[in-house]
């Protein structure tokens, strides 16, 4: 038996069980980026190995790298969106007896028992067993810009679905949803839980990153028109510098990649 091959196919098997490293992307898994209406995307995709969470840390780290390439800026995180695909498949296997001794100058993919004169050897599978698997493929997109300075409303959303608005009001689209408005929140006499917000400086919105997008050092106010107990109404959000609190949680994020082999090399673990 050539026993080279044996220990190739071995090693092939077992490399293919590795996670997803922190990698710019090769044949689909690892990092990408692109951008879509002024709003630049961190995609990580990842073989079934890849844990998830681990998909979304490292979208996180990218995002947060990339800004710290321009200038030291902040990565001002609008959203997260969990786009991971589930894929069943079903596995086989069998147990078998032999092996079956024939001729053939080693003909692939058998191996040959004496190499002189490549008689190779097959197997009669006795007994089968089958069963359906789950695989879980990561792809994860962080939503973010670089900012000098991060400004938020402090108010917490979720994303209305079109179906559920049609119950509202006569749009197909959907909105935003108060769920809560924090403590410290400038808005706290304008927002109630359960507000729906319908659109925002005019424009019709559906996403949170659309809302929090509008927030800036240069424009820390945004007027927007939304739903109480069925009634339209209007005003305007105010928000607040939070680039100190986004900052520790930068440090978090670089601090858990940081801890993975594949990133410690990384030049924002060494500072």
């Amino acid at each position: 038996m050539n026993w080279k091959w044996l220990i190739l196919i071995s090693a092939i098997a077992c490399s293919s069980n590795d996670p997803t490293p922190y990698q710019k992307a090769k044949k689909g898994r690892g990092f990408d980026d692109r951008e879509e209406d002024g709003i630049r995307i961190s995609n990580f995709r990842a073989n079934s190995y890849t844990k998830v969470a681990n998909a979304r840390l490292y979208a996180e780290f990218h995002a947060i790298e990339n800004c710290k390439n321009e200038a030291g800026r902040t990565a001002n995180i609008l959203d997260i969106y969990d786009r991971t695909e589930a894929k069943e498949i079903t596995r086989t296997t069998g147990s078998a007896f032999g092996p079956t001794y024939y001729g053939g100058y080693g003909m692939y993919p058998y191996y040959s028992r004496y190499s002189t004169f490549g008689v190779g050897a097959s197997f009669n599978t006795i007994s089968t067993d089958t069963w359906n698997e789950t695989l879980v493929y990561p792809n994860i997109d962080v939503l973010y810009t670089c900012e000098a300075e991060v400004w938020r409303p402090k108010v917490m959303f979720r994303e209305v679905p079109a179906d559920e608005m049609k119950h509202l009001v006569k749009d197909l689209k959907g909105g935003l949803q108060v769920q809560k408005v924090i403590a410290d929140s400038p808005n706290h006499n304008v927002l109630d839980e359960g507000d729906i917000i319908l659109r925002a400086n005019g424009v019709r919105i559906d996403r949170v990153y659309q809302l929090i997008h509008l927030f800036s050092d240069k424009s820390r106010q945004v007027k927007v028109e939304f739903l109480r107990e069925g009634q339209k109404k209007t005003a305007t959000l105010k928000s607040d510098n939070v680039t100190s609190f986004v900052g520790e949680a930068e440090k978090k994020i670089i601090g858990d990649a940081c801890k993975k082999k594949d990133v410690k090399e990384n030049k924002l673990c060494k500072n």
